[in-house]
């Protein structure tokens, strides 16, 4: 599924694979749509729609964008361990097949972080980390 080039590091995905992973993905994932309904009730705002989020995200990560980063990455470890937003972690988690009870794990992490999107994200890679993703999306490849 990836090419040399779309490895940055061992242990990393370039953002264009992850891109690419991204736009395969199904964008309802019931978990993450479960949580988002749950705090938007709660008057917080909500994305609404990870996959554009990230998809978004993604395709500017390797340029300074629209927050003019000032080290633009093509690594997708980089950007998963800077997103600051956990539904959009949770998002991609589902998609690739995570499995609920870690997912709950996490999204009860997030929910102890009080409203602080750093904190929230923070929280969920505590339990998701990268190389669990990276686990994921090996595992993708061979379904």
């Amino acid at each position: 599924m990836f090419n040399r080039r779309d490895r940055v590091a061992e242990g990393d995905i370039s953002t264009v694979a992850l891109r690419k992973l991204v736009q395969k993905l199904d964008a309802r994932q019931p978990l993450t749509d479960e949580y988002e309904a749950r705090t938007a009730a709660a008057g917080r705002n909500s994305n609404g729609n990870q996959k554009a989020h990230l998809d978004g995200w993604l395709g500017e990560y390797g340029s300074p964008g629209y927050y003019g980063r000032k080290s633009p990455s093509n690594s997708g470890k980089a950007f998963y361990n800077h997103f600051r937003c956990a539904p959009g972690l949770m998002w991609l988690a589902e998609g690739l097949g995570e499995d609920p009870v870690v997912l709950r794990q996490a999204i009860a992490r997030v929910d102890g972080a009080f409203g602080n999107p750093s904190s929230e994200a923070a929280a969920f890679r505590a339990v998701v980390p990268w190389s669990r993703i990276v686990e994921l999306v090996e595992a993708s490849k061979s379904r």
